[in-house]
């Protein structure tokens, strides 16, 4: 495909900076890739890689269309990524059950039955014949067969080495100071290396780029959550499928480990683990999995993922800026929504039909600031 824009700059090297660098080059716009630091080093690697449209999902509407436009490209996604990277992001087709102990969550998860897909309530008994080392005190769940994983390590591997074969240009270790405005459009951006121009910029730069928007006195509605996680690992495989609750998830992985997560703290930009968070993490997830009282601690570690304030993702151009595309604020779904995401940047920048509507996450929509 040729395309009618020559380059493109994506501030910001997560999953999402990086799906939308995949697209565009594949598309035949050189594109740069610039990150503060090394590629896929926050909240991206922070994660468990759940693929959870339908757990993560608890309305119908805008959000929910999106996560499910994006679990319909991840298979083939995946796996496109695979041929041109050499390595698998370990797509697991497992499923995930999500367990009430509780009459008012048993309440809110049949709730979703009549707008939910692919979903079936499951009694105790029939979700401890599938997970016999789930707590037998839970009232019964959902099934949802389609919410699969990745391995978020592996993940990021794959589309750096795809993006590297197909052109790209990294920039690790390279802040960006500012965007470039001329005659009222933002071109390019000043990094500590020097100056560079686009015909498009893309900031993706998670809960670090409002601060690429203030001098120009736009307040992004962006600000860090901290999530902290646990890998363990047991002497049996204490679970098969991926399992969640209200309070926590448990994700277990080809290598025998299962993680643990995620906490949900406002804490400014401190990623330092805390013992008491692990201790209430490994609780809720023990109470669950009661086999995990006796698990081998392997390790931990926290991310900080983009949060907004009404829990919708910021895409779009921002009107304020012309030239200027936004693609942040996907919280703790940025795995999920990494393929969705590039496409959908990639059809606004060439005017190509939009597979979704843009306009629920635009920038422009009246939100409430940090």
């Amino acid at each position: 495909m040729t395309s009618r824009a020559t380059s493109a700059i994506i501030v910001g090297g997560g999953i999402i900076g990086c799906s939308i660098a995949w697209e565009l080059a594949r598309s035949g716009i050189r594109c740069t890739i610039i990150d503060k630091g090394a590629l896929n080093q926050e909240a991206s690697t922070a994660a468990a890689g759940m693929l959870g449209a339908q757990v993560e999902t608890h309305q119908p509407g805008a959000f929910y269309e999106l996560c499910r436009l994006s679990q319909r490209l991840y298979r083939d996604w995946s796996d496109e990524v695979h041929r041109i990277s050499g390595i698998s992001m370990q797509y697991i087709e497992g499923g995930i059950l999500r367990a009430a102990f509780d009459q008012e969550d048993e309440q809110e998860l049949l709730g979703r039955l009549p707008w939910i897909q692919n979903a079936e309530w499951l009694s105790a008994a029939d979700m401890l014949a599938l997970e016999s080392g789930l707590s037998p005190h839970i009232r019964g769940g959902l099934r949802l067969a389609q919410d699969h994983q990745v391995h978020p390590v592996h993940l990021a591997e794959a589309l750096q080495a795809a993006l590297r074969k197909l052109g790209c240009a990294i920039r690790e270790w390279t802040p960006v100071h500012s965007l470039i405005e001329r005659q009222g459009r933002i071109e390019g951006v000043r990094t500590a290396e020097g100056v560079l121009f686009a015909d498009h910029v893309i900031v993706s730069a998670g809960a670090w780029g409002s601060a690429l928007t203030e001098p120009f006195g736009i307040e992004l509605p962006l600000f860090p959550v901290k999530g902290q996680c646990i890998s363990v690992r047991t002497e049996t495989p204490a679970i098969h499928s991926t399992v969640f609750t209200k309070s926590c998830y448990i994700v277990p992985k080809l290598d025998g480990s299962l993680t643990i997560g995620a906490t949900q703290e406002e804490a400014g930009f401190n990623k330092q683990c805390h013992i008491s968070s692990i201790s209430e993490l490994h609780a809720k997830a023990t109470e669950l999995v009661p086999q995990l009282a006796k698990a081998e601690f392997i390790r931990t570690w926290a991310g900080l993922r983009p949060g907004t304030r009404d829990g919708m993702p910021i895409m779009g151009y921002l009107t304020q800026l012309p030239g200027l595309v936004l693609a942040m604020g996907h919280y703790r779904n940025g795995i999920l929504l990494a393929p969705a995401t590039g496409r959908l940047i990639r059809q606004l920048l060439l005017n190509e039909r939009a597979d979704l509507d843009l306009a629920p996450f635009s920038p422009d929509r009246p939100l409430q600031l940090v």
